[in-house]
């Protein structure tokens, strides 16, 4: 499985990156991102129709309507799903690779043990107290 965040975020910086802006995406994008995870979309798949998308549009001559939704990149995507879909039919099995990012048990280390050099770190003396006017 991957990992959960990467897929949204991944999905959000190519489709601004091939948007051309730093403007994020929208809720209604955020939810249609969603529907694709929760359909079994794989992240390629997704990067391939943005992609298709955007060259397609980069090839018509009359550009008034920019793409402003990632539904406009919808049915790439579906077409792209399908296509990988349809290439690994037959192929070996392979073993998942693993998510990218840190797993929820390098999370826990990490935080237990910042936790714990807290707990131990002598408290800081504060350098100035308005109370007391040394400031």
């Amino acid at each position: 499985m991957e990992n959960y965040f990467n897929y949204f975020t991944e999905i959000e910086q190519q489709f601004c990156r091939r948007r051309g802006t730093l403007l994020t995406v929208s809720t209604l994008d955020w939810s249609l991102m969603e529907t694709w995870k929760d359909a079994g979309i794989p992240l390629e798949a997704v990067l391939r129709g943005i992609d298709a998308t955007f060259d397609k549009y980069d090839r018509r001559p009359s550009k008034t309507k920019k793409i402003n939704s990632l539904a406009y990149c919808s049915q790439e995507v579906l077409a792209a799903a399908e296509e990988m879909k349809e290439a690994s039919a037959g192929a070996q099995s392979r073993p998942p690779l693993a998510a990218p990012g840190l797993g929820v048990d390098e999370i826990v280390r990490f935080l237990r043990s910042n936790a714990q050099k807290l707990r131990e770190a002598p408290a800081a003396e504060p350098s100035c107290t308005k109370l007391q006017g040394h400031c």
